[in-house]
């Protein structure tokens, strides 16, 4: 039995992934995530902490497994191995390394009090949690492709056919001046797969890292509280208390109908009349008004690499904790506690590779936090050994350091002189302190009593935490990022509330309990916590924006247009299409001249460059009075140019047939379905 219970996780993933290769269609494109989603994260846990027990080994290996396969992916295609055989020998090093880690220890590690343990509870919402995000992605194809998720699949589709350092496919011939790891990893599962959907890549790994988060979020709150009760309660809060009882802020919207140029009753219904509550815009009734935009759900349902840098964070608390209050005691057979900064310089790595937004916050906060401490443990013992603070501190900067060349060479683009995006990053609005207040306020009233006992014990995973939590509120208040991207910060000040609000949440409660009656505290708790998540998830599984949506809709036309350009144009060519469509990013597989209806702030877009391109779309899809200008601003690109028109754009209109009387500049090498592709001639 013993035996049993030792090898079946081996058994039951290596049957995952034999089919993962041989299972046709979609069933095979989710059990293929192991590959690159969870033996290379296993292989690599067992070598940082060998002897740790399982619960422990497989938390850290779900949540390093994307971060060691793209490191391993990237620096095997910088090796000179095409993108399928890197994929492969991630995959099945991955494998044989996990593998023989496991088979070399089948004895069950035992578990000691630093070591969250197994628990029923948890997994039961490891199940609903991850379920909460798979299902609209299973019975919605617009919940699989909306959003930044077709913007991601098209730089997928970048790196699939085109390779590394990927360009923008919105702007052909610029540098993606954004993180792109993220999209590298998706890629290494479509190279496993080939004609397999990034979307469905995108859904598997957002269930994935939404059960590791749940998991990650009880073992860090058994490293605050040493207790199985407390650890319980902090999955629910994790999950549901970001915005608990913004709903019922809902009413300050009306504050609109007060003042600006309609007034009164006019504007309170075009308010009501213009709430979204049937769609996935249910999100932003759910934020308290005026505040911005933030869900404790969103990043773990949309494809974006925000939610696995988000967990990320979570596993470097949770090393950081560990290294801080792990006995010192060395045990035959159990990790040196050194090991864990090894832990928090990957994780550390991870979030500038992953997302750099992430890790260019949590971590100064948590370079700031373990220098404090440094310099209050030299007066007070409680705090432990000072150069423990410094270690730590080395780990982090570590990390950021070694992915430092990376994050140049993907922030070039945003000089001012070429994207000419001016921007003040210092700087206090008030949007932000509301956000934090309505979004996070349960939460610190809740967590009062724990943070104030902390306090007092001095005890270290306590004071650190509360040190951290600190300084990522003040970084959150007084750092500004182009678009308003600040809002990120919300969610990373959340998480060590609500982690520390779980001490003290059932006796807070219960004392609501006794003054209002359990009834009543039941009805609190569901409007509170359940019924903002059970709206959200009403919303996503009812939305019908896909109806009209041009990632979805398609005409015989469509299908055509685009299985003639993917077969039948260089994998370097360069599409124009009107309205700044995205659609060929991922239909078609190709580039786009200007792919984009945004400014040069969405992604240091050159300013100049984007305008000469604009200026010549309107003119190939409006009057058509300057096709040798036109041509000759195309062939600066140095690549095949093609022109699409879709004839339902134009009405009456022909533009086109200024490029059919040129015999010079552009000829047409398409037409079917009410799509005409013409090609700059040369």
């Amino acid at each position: 039995m013993r035996l049993l219970r030792a090898i079946w996780p081996l058994a039951l993933t290596f049957a995952l992934g034999v089919a993962g290769l041989f299972l046709p269609g979609v069933p095979g494109d989710i059990a293929a995530f192991v590959w690159v989603g969870v033996f290379p994260g296993l292989a690599l846990g067992r070598l940082f902490m060998p002897g740790a027990p399982r619960p422990t080994r497989w938390i850290l290996g779900l949540a390093l497994s994307p971060l060691a396969a793209t490191v391993v992916g990237w620096a095997l295609v910088q090796a000179g191995q095409p993108l399928a055989t890197a994929a492969r020998i991630v995959g099945l090093g991955g494998w044989f390394l996990f593998a023989g880690g496991e088979a070399r220890a089948l004895a069950a590690s035992a578990a000691r009090d630093e070591d969250p343990p197994s628990d029923r509870v948890a997994w039961g919402w490891v199940a609903a949690a991850t379920a909460f995000v798979a299902l609209p992605m299973l019975v919605s194809e617009w919940a699989r492709v909306r959003s930044d998720s077709w913007v991601h699949a098209g730089i997928v589709w970048e790196i699939l056919e085109r390779g590394l350092p990927p360009q923008d496919p919105r702007f052909a011939g610029l540098p993606l001046n954004y993180v792109w790891f993220y999209n590298f990893f998706i890629a290494l599962l479509g190279a496993l797969r080939p004609g397999s959907s990034p979307f469905t890549h995108i859904a598997v790994a957002n269930a994935c890292w939404m059960a590791t988060l749940v998991w990650l979020g009880f073992a860090v709150a058994w490293a605050l509280h040493r207790s199985r009760h407390a650890a319980r309660t902090a999955l629910p809060l994790l999950l549901t208390g970001l915005n608990a009882g913004a709903l019922l802020l809902w009413p300050l919207w009306l504050l609109r109908a007060l003042r600006g140029e309609v007034r009164g009753a006019a504007e309170v219904q075009r308010i009501v009349a213009h709430s979204e509550w049937n769609g996935i815009g249910v999100m932003r009734e759910l934020c308290a008004p005026f505040a911005y935009m933030v869900n404790a759900w969103d990043k773990y349902m949309v494809g974006t690499a925000l939610g696995y840098a988000y967990l990320l964070m979570v596993l470097a608390l949770w090393a950081a904790l560990r290294w801080l209050t792990d006995d010192r005691t060395a045990v035959a057979g159990r990790p040196a506690p050194w090991r864990w900064l090894l832990v928090v310089g990957a994780a550390a790595a991870g979030m500038m590779l992953f997302h750099s937004v992430v890790g260019l916050s949590a971590i100064p906060v948590s370079l700031g936090a373990s220098l404090l401490l440094f310099g209050l443990a030299t007066r007070e013992p409680r705090l432990g050994e000072p150069r423990r603070y410094l270690l730590l501190v080395t780990a982090f900067a570590a990390g950021l350091g070694a992915t430092l060349p990376y994050f140049r060479s993907i922030s070039r683009g945003w000089d001012p002189g070429t994207s000419g995006v001016q921007h003040e990053f210092l700087h206090l609005s008030l949007p932000m302190p509301w956000t934090l207040i309505t979004a996070c306020g349960l939460m610190l009233w809740l967590a009062w009593p724990t943070l104030v006992r902390l306090l007092r014990e001095r005890s270290v995973a306590g004071t650190w935490t509360i040190a951290w939590l600190a300084g990522m509120t003040a970084f959150a208040c007084v750092v500004h990022l182009p678009e308003d991207n600040e809002f990120k910060f919300v969610w990373m000040v959340f998480v060590p509330l609500a982690l520390m609000a779980a001490g003290s949440a059932p006796e807070r409660l219960a004392a609501v309990q006794r003054r209002v009656g359990p009834a009543t505290a039941g009805v609190l708790v569901f409007v509170f916590l359940a019924l903002p998540s059970l709206l959200l998830l009403r919303g996503f599984l009812i939305d019908r924006g896909g109806d009209t949506a041009a990632e979805t809709v398609r005409t015989a036309g469509d299908v055509s247009c685009y299985a003639w350009i993917r077969d039948r144009t260089p994998r370097v060519s360069v599409f124009l299409d009107h309205e700044s469509r995205d659609v060929l990013l991922v239909e078609g597989r190709r580039r786009l001249l200007a792919g984009t209806p945004f400014g040069p702030e969405r992604a240091a877009f050159p300013r100049e460059a984007l305008l000469r391109r604009r200026a010549i779309m309107a003119d190939l899809y409006g009057p058509a009075a300057d096709l040798a200008g036109d041509a000759a601003g195309l062939d600066s690109l140095g690549a095949p140019v093609y022109v699409l028109y879709r004839t339902e754009d134009f009405g009456a209109a022909t533009p086109w047939a200024a490029l059919d009387a040129d015999s010079v500049h552009f000829e047409r090498v398409y037409a079917d379905g009410g799509r005409l592709i013409y090609r700059r001639r040369g």
